[in-house]
């Protein structure tokens, strides 16, 4: 009898012990965005971030679409984590989302991280001085079912210039080489603001951003898309830029898969928001400075997981 119960307890600790084994080594995936743009590179530093506190998690950062795609994504369960816009979090919730009419149930808010900022960016010697100028034109816009491309058609329809335009759903990279080689006239991106891919294509190429905010007060843009607000990209932002540029941002979320594990989840807050991660992310990427516990719950219009209600319930910003 007591060498079954030896035994049976032995079995009962290797299963434990492989149990664990395998948890610790399960893939957990971060959707990123497309190269060159913000959300990869926010990422990224994300990943590093967990992986400094948890050293034994499997954290693979997938490159996408962009917001959208990332969206589908955690619907689908295909990554347990991903960066996401408030606006199309919100539209997707409702079904309304422009070739994705179902509604998302499995997507869930952890908190907002940054506002990402519309840029409209022409060569500095370009004719373009307005988004109007921009009819009969090639624009890149971002890749096709990213936030930044529906962002787009969204602005220009409201300009009634959307059918007028040549949209090339491009990556913000490739975007900015379209540009160069002057294959697009513009390039439009939804971004925290310095972009790199803009940092990266000015430091040889001057370029100019268009003001994007006049025309928008003067549609019913604001009015028709309330996630999104008024902003000012400040002078100095980019090489060359001698004034602020006024335009529109919206929030940029971190979002979950409700079958993400929840202590990963509570972790993942705890230490974003720490002052130790504010000041790792902050190194990572200037838009990090916006990240702030009082705006934690910003924009959002979705459900939030569990572990984020009493994550912010903790800091006194949800009652």
């Amino acid at each position: 009898m007591q060498r079954t119960f030896i035994a049976l307890s032995i079995l009962l600790l290797v299963a434990l012990i492989w149990l664990a084994a395998d948890r610790s080594t399960e893939e957990v995936r971060l959707g990123g965005g497309p190269e060159g743009g913000t959300f990869i590179v926010y990422a990224k530093g994300l990943a590093e971030l967990l992986r400094q506190e948890l050293p034994e998690l499997q954290l693979k950062v997938t490159s996408s679409g962009g917001s959208t795609a990332n969206l589908n994504d955690i619907e689908e369960g295909k990554v347990a984590l991903a960066l996401a816009y408030a606006g199309d979090a919100y539209l997707g919730s409702q079904g309304l989302l422009k070739k994705h009419p179902t509604r998302l149930a499995n997507v869930q808010a952890l908190g907002r991280v940054y506002g990402s900022t519309a840029q409209l960016v022409v060569l500095k010697e370009s004719i373009i001085k307005t988004p109007e100028d921009l009819v009969n034109r090639r624009v890149a816009i971002g890749s096709s079912g990213s936030g930044a491309a529906h962002s787009a058609e969204r602005y220009f329809r409201s300009l009634g210039i959307w059918d007028e335009i040549t949209p090339l759903y491009l990556g913000y990279d490739l975007a900015m080489g379209e540009l160069i080689s002057r294959r697009a006239q513009a390039v439009w991106q939804l971004v925290g603001a310095p972009c790199a891919a803009i940092v990266n294509t000015s430091r040889k190429h001057p370029l100019r951003l268009i003001d994007l905010a006049e025309l928008a007060d003067q549609s019913d843009f604001l009015l028709e898309y309330p996630f999104y607000t008024r902003v000012s990209i400040p002078a100095g932002t980019y090489s060359g830029q001698t004034r602020p540029i006024d335009s529109f941002q919206d929030n940029t979320l971190l979002v979950a898969h409700p079958g993400t594990d929840p202590q990963l989840i509570a972790t993942t807050l705890h230490l974003l928001f720490s002052p130790k991660g504010m000041q790792q992310m902050r190194k990572i990427h200037p838009i990090a400075k916006d990240l702030d516990v009082q705006k934690g719950l910003q924009g959002i219009q979705i459900p939030l997981h569990p572990e984020a209600v009493k994550f912010w319930r903790e800091q006194g910003v949800l009652k």
